[in-house]
């Protein structure tokens, strides 16, 4: 997987500049951790504790948003991670905008038995697929451009106004991020 920090700063791939994703994987550890320190926040005290009183779900907010469960690789404590969710094709599929480097990723890759997700008032026990066919991902970016342009030009700069999900280079984006199917295991 290639290092996070090899982005091109060009306006015409993406990420573009100024988005969180570029943020993210900054090449300046001040930028990417004053990022990563926003997003600890908002997670710690907005949104995990708003999910736990259920009242994040009750408001809508459990089909944007999911809380993945995993055990943490080195303490094996619980860790709880609220991710933004998008179902395609009826599948659960969340992002890592991180890629390998996020510190769930790789709790999933040394305990991948022992998640659980929480979606709305709904638990269950994922069966996981890593997206790794990189013209299956390709295909999963041009969805998510098209079908969630404002979020899209939050995350990663994408325009919708101008950018055309064919003719725009996504290779910097694909080599960045991890896409994780999840669905309900089948007894």
């Amino acid at each position: 997987m290639t290092s996070p920090n090899n982005i091109d700063v060009n306006e015409d791939l993406l990420p573009r500049p100024g988005s969180s994703l570029y943020n993210l994987n900054h090449k300046d550890e001040i930028i990417k951790n004053k990022m990563l320190k926003k997003f600890k926040i908002y997670n710690k005290y907005i949104v995990l504790p708003l999910y736990r009183l259920k009242i994040l779900p009750l408001l809508g907010f459990g089909r944007l948003f999911l809380i993945l469960t995993t055990q943490g690789r080195k303490t094996g404590k619980k860790r709880r991670t609220p991710l933004e969710y998008r179902r395609i094709e009826g599948t659960i599929t969340i992002f890592s905008s991180r890629g390998e480097d996020a510190g769930w990723m790789k709790n999933i890759r040394a305990h991948p038995d022992s998640l659980l997700v929480r979606h709305g008032f709904h638990r269950f026990q994922p069966q996981l697929e890593f997206v790794t066919n990189e013209e299956q991902k390709l295909e999963i970016m041009k969805w998510y451009v098209v079908n969630h342009g404002k979020a899209a030009k939050m995350l990663f700069g994408w325009n919708p106004k101008t950018d055309d999900p064919e003719t725009i280079d996504f290779t910097n984006l694909l080599k960045l991020i991890s896409i994780i199917k999840l669905e309900h295991q089948k007894d």
